[in-house]
């Protein structure tokens, strides 16, 4: 496949068409969390305290499917670029098959481990957030095969740049977890009223009726998989998702770390956090799908041999991420008191998470670099250096500097350590993107599509 050299408005244009659809189902993709939220708060302090504990327990989880997304996001874009639809299909083929092989396994362990993980996050002493804790967390890992399936799916939708199908699954995957909230959370409709059991089995249902439709998308694109276990094509999906992997084990293991110091600073401390963070989720996850879109242009320029135009895509990529979660975070910082008020009845809890949420939106600049450069590295080939920089930072800047200051000035501590953490990758990953792009990407090429 041969590309023209765009100019820079036609790039930002091409961006945009891809990016929206994607910014909208991420941001569709945030009421699953936001409806746990508030229908959970109905339920008191402990109930989304538990939630919030439930909830980092489950991202840990789903590092585990970044072993297969990543690099069907990556390979598919990059054998779409060659033109080669047939490679493309096969990889998806055998990506599904091992991967949830290794999905059901995972959750199996998972489940039976639940009590003895929850404790790594929740103190024994309160035994009401602890139960309903082990109960969330349970029926969240339950759904981790499930979600897998649909995200592989997913990924190679996004590759090709079909935007607008993910968006219609996910959106569409966000109302049914919103409608099924209450009516399993309280037992609304003579249905038995589960609490937080039930909002964790709304996203799994909801995460569940993603698979029919991402198949029927794939089909649509004739992408439908090939499986072919003897060709090996699958391996070269593993060698770029492991340490996309390893990054999302790695940051995941310290931000459940991050989020147990902020747990000892109490249940109040916990869910004013969950809901500070649920809100923000409306400006980071814009960041996820800049993040996407970065990992699939940049691909497929690489897999094209445009080198060059691989590099300015994926800076203009950058700057559309930067300015859109600054203003983003300026709103949210503005209006956090507004914001913050259906999810609680506590005066302490609002104004906990009043103050997260002006230091987050403060930091979303620096999120959006980070976030923007790392997905374009990964499209480049290289998984390792977002690995590295990520993993560094968010130990060294957050986790450890968490340890001390919540002894001395509380949560606060916490989110202070967070908004330096997030600036200091940004700028680490640009300065690294500028130098070293060319060399990554030729070697990517030389390497893989030859």
């Amino acid at each position: 496949m041969v590309y023209k050299v765009l100019s820079i408005d036609e790039l930002k244009l091409g961006v945009l068409k891809t990016a929206w659809p994607i910014i909208l189902s991420e941001l569709v993709d945030s009421m699953y969390s936001i409806a746990d939220t508030y229908f959970v708060s109905r339920l008191g302090t402990n109930a989304v305290a538990a939630v919030g504990a439930g909830s980092y327990l489950s991202w840990l989880m789903m590092s585990f499917p970044s072993l297969f997304m990543v690099g069907v996001l990556v390979i598919v874009a990059q054998y779409n670029g060659a033109g080669d639809l047939d490679s493309a299909r096969r990889v998806i083929g055998e990506t599904l098959f091992y991967g949830s092989i290794a999905m059901c396994a995972i959750a199996i362990a998972a489940f039976i481990a639940a009590p003895h993980v929850v404790l790594l996050l929740v103190s024994g002493e309160n035994l009401e957030l602890l139960s309903e804790a082990i109960e969330y967390f349970r029926m969240r890992v339950v759904g981790l095969p499930l979600i897998a399936v649909a995200l592989i799916m997913d990924s190679a939708i996004r590759a090709v740049k079909a935007t607008k199908y993910s968006m219609a699954v996910v959106s569409s995957s966000a109302l049914i977890n919103i409608v099924l909230d209450p009516l399993l959370i309280y037992g609304l409709f003579d249905l038995p009223p589960l609490g937080v059991r039930g909002a964790a089995l709304a996203t799994v249902l909801s995460e569940a009726f993603m698979i029919p439709m991402e198949a029927l998308f794939i089909r649509k694109l004739k992408l439908t998989p090939i499986i072919e276990l003897c060709s090996l094509k699958a391996m070269n999906v593993f060698k770029v998702g492991l340490p996309a992997f390893l990054e999302r084990l790695i940051m995941s293991i310290g931000n459940n770390a991050y989020a147990a110091f902020i747990a000892r600073c109490g249940a109040k401390a916990l869910a004013a956090h969950q809901i500070g963070l649920r809100i923000e989720s409306f400006i980071y996850m814009p960041g996820f799908a800049f993040s996407i879109v970065a990992s699939s242009y940049v691909g497929e320029r690489i897999g094209a041999g445009e080198f060059k135009e691989g590099r300015v895509v994926g800076l203009e990529i950058a700057k559309l991420a930067t300015v859109t979660m600054f203003f983003l975070g300026i709103v949210a910082a503005a209006l956090s008191r507004l914001l913050v008020k259906p999810f609680s009845m506590d005066q302490e809890v609002l104004d906990l998470a009043s103050l997260y949420l002006v230091l987050a939106g403060l930091s979303e600049a620096g999120l959006a670099l980070a976030m923007s450069f790392s997905g374009a590295l990964r499209g480049a080939g290289n998984t390792v250096v977002p690995l590295i920089v990520s993993a560094s930072g968010l130990y060294l800047f957050r986790v450890i500097p968490t340890s001390i200051l919540t002894k001395f000035i509380g949560v606060v501590g916490a989110w202070i350590s967070m908004f330096v953490d997030v600036y200091l990758r940004g700028i680490v990953l640009y300065a690294i993107y500028i130098k070293y792009f060319d060399k990554l990407a030729i070697r990517w090429s030389k390497e893989h599509m030859r």
